[in-house]
């Protein structure tokens, strides 16, 4: 190994900084000094030994300054994390709740207008992703989340006054413009702060708001009908965007105040002091850099030389399109209602109904992130694994099945059980930081990379799979749901192979390393914190 390499050490308060031989469970990329080779870099990384403590919460296995400080983060960041993630859902998907309470005969939409509506929210969506994770990493993390919170909401308030299919397009193109560097960024932004094993829980908390915001949403679209359709002459539909509005104004002040800027540049404030900010920085070295951001194109270059920029994209692509099958069942449901003949199910039941697809998401992403943590070297990929193959199996089934069969019970539940498939997202985007947690601007490019290549493919695949006019009846999209599901089982079995070989040549290497200083030196090496090697990109 290069001499410009030393070990990239963590600072661990348990050993007193001593980093036994076998401490080693990574490895990052870095440009080698001679013919610009990529030499792995040892990840010195030791996940603390567990109590049963820890399989509840992990603040409660730490000292007890490190918990005072995790506890304050929870509360701050975690929920201002889950709350722009619920609004940012609620504003994002509320267009169908809409579409089905009246907006449709409103605004006669009775094309594929609801698809393109979409389409061009998540060509926004895509246009905005790089650009805007890639400017994350230079400004003050925390206040352009909260701006981007505000100014989605501010159309969302517009969105209640569009007389025309046009208005609406261009409305829902700049609630995307703004949605798209929310979710990547709050994940880094909790990746900056969190180790590798406190995240996975935390992630999966953040991510259940993904199906909490269309939950509410149902709900809410039901309680306005019921209660504002026709107040001031507007319809519910109308209604229920300035209603979403009024929810997300005060979660977007609530982030504006309680997110913490990121460690390399958090001043004290009202939550934290200058030794909680300290202590961020111990925990988390290769977050001390104050200037992040200012890599060049042989940077983005060196990152795609590497499988994660490839593999885990490719994955979000096909796993982002399982739940096109779930969002079938609000048309299923309102599609017994027969034009000319009494209606089977209420507006209200029409957006309810679905909402157990939610419902299950949440307990199944809670339990999955639980397992992922339990399983030997917390793997990841088996959760990945298992949602891949709910994808393949359900929808396919509901393919094969009649629309409307005699016994309603059993199309009802295979919908509902369509929400396995999506239990393992919060799983993902952690193993995603861990993999690439040495790296801020690395892991701020895969993330965005990540949400771009499912949006991208979001964008035009639904038109076809699953168009508008055709609903329910799309049994083709169900298919073609399955197919993607399979590609995605295959490419996380794929990931997990590498990740699992990355680690057992990371661990050679470090056994190696040490020797061989063993025998220079004739007494187990000390690795104290080198905040040069830390700052290493990997």
């Amino acid at each position: 190994m290069s001499s410009k390499h030393s070990l990239s050490a963590e600072k661990n308060r348990e050993d007193d900084n001593q980093i036994p031989s076998s401490a080693v469970l990574n490895t990052l990329n870095q440009p080698g000094a001679l013919n610009n080779e990529l030499i792995p870099i040892v990840d010195t990384y030791i996940p603390p030994k567990k109590t049963w403590k820890s399989y509840i919460w992990s603040t409660l296995d730490v000292p007890k300054e490190e918990a005072k400080f995790l506890t304050k983060l929870d509360i701050t960041l975690i929920s201002s994390a889950a709350l722009g993630v619920m609004i940012r859902y609620l504003d994002q998907v509320n267009i169908t709740n809409a579409f089905n309470s009246g907006m449709k005969e409103d605004l006669e939409l009775y094309g594929n207008e609801l698809n393109f509506a979409n389409a061009l929210w998540s060509a926004a969506y895509v246009f905005g992703q790089i650009p805007s994770n890639l400017l994350l990493t230079r400004v003050n993390a925390a206040r352009y989340i909260a701006f981007l919170e505000l100014a989605w909401t501010a159309f969302t308030f517009g969105t209640s006054a569009v007389k025309t299919v046009n208005q609406l397009y261009a409305v829902r193109f700049f609630v995307g413009l703004f949605e798209a560097g929310h979710f990547p960024a709050v994940m880094y932004v909790c990746s900056s702060y969190y180790k590798p094993h406190e995240l996975a829980r935390r992630n999966s908390l953040i991510q259940i708001f993904v199906s909490v915001g269309p939950l509410f949403s149902g709900f809410l679209m039901a309680a306005v009908y019921e209660g504002l359709d026709g107040a001031r002459g507007w319809p519910g539909w109308r209604w229920m965007y300035i209603v979403c509005g009024a929810i997300s104004l005060p979660c977007a002040l609530w982030t504006f105040f309680a997110m913490p800027q990121l460690p390399g540049r958090a001043k004290p404030n009202w939550v934290f002091s200058q030794a909680d900010i300290d202590l961020a920085r111990a925990r988390m070295p290769t977050e001390r850099k104050f200037f992040t951001g200012l890599f060049k194109w042989k940077d983005i270059k060196r990152w795609h030389s590497t499988w994660h920029v490839w593999l885990f994209p490719f994955y979000f692509l096909c796993a982002g399109q399982i739940g096109q099958a779930g969002g079938s069942m609000i048309f299923w449901v309102k599609s017994y209602n027969v034009k000319g003949k009494p209606a089977v199910f209420s507006v209200a039941e029409i957006n309810i109904i679905p909402l157990g697809i939610n419902i299950i998401t949440i307990v199944g992403a809670l339990t999955s992130s639980w397992i992922s943590d339990s399983l030997p070297g917390s793997a990841r990929w088996p959760s990945m694994v298992f949602a891949s193959l709910v994808g393949v199996v359900i929808p396919a089934a509901l393919g094969a099945t009649p629309v409307h069969p005699a016994n309603r019970g059993t199309r009802w539940a295979l919908f509902y059980l369509t929400s396995l498939a999506g239990t393992a997202a919060g799983v993902v985007w952690t193993f995603v930081n861990e993999t690439s947690r040495h790296d801020p601007e690395k892991r701020a490019y895969v993330s965005a990379m990540m949400n771009a290549f499912a949006y991208i493919f979001t964008a035009w695949v639904p038109i076809f799979t699953f168009p508008t006019k055709k609903q329910p009846y799309v049994n083709k999209g169900m298919f073609a749901t399955s197919g993607f599901a399979a590609a995605a089982g295959i490419t996380a079995l794929v990931i997990g192979y590498l990740d699992h070989r990355d680690k057992k040549r990371a661990k050679l290497l470090g056994e190696s390393e040490h020797e061989r200083k063993d025998s220079e030196t004739g007494s187990a090496p000390e690795t104290p914190f080198d905040e040069k090697a830390a700052d290493l990109r990997g």
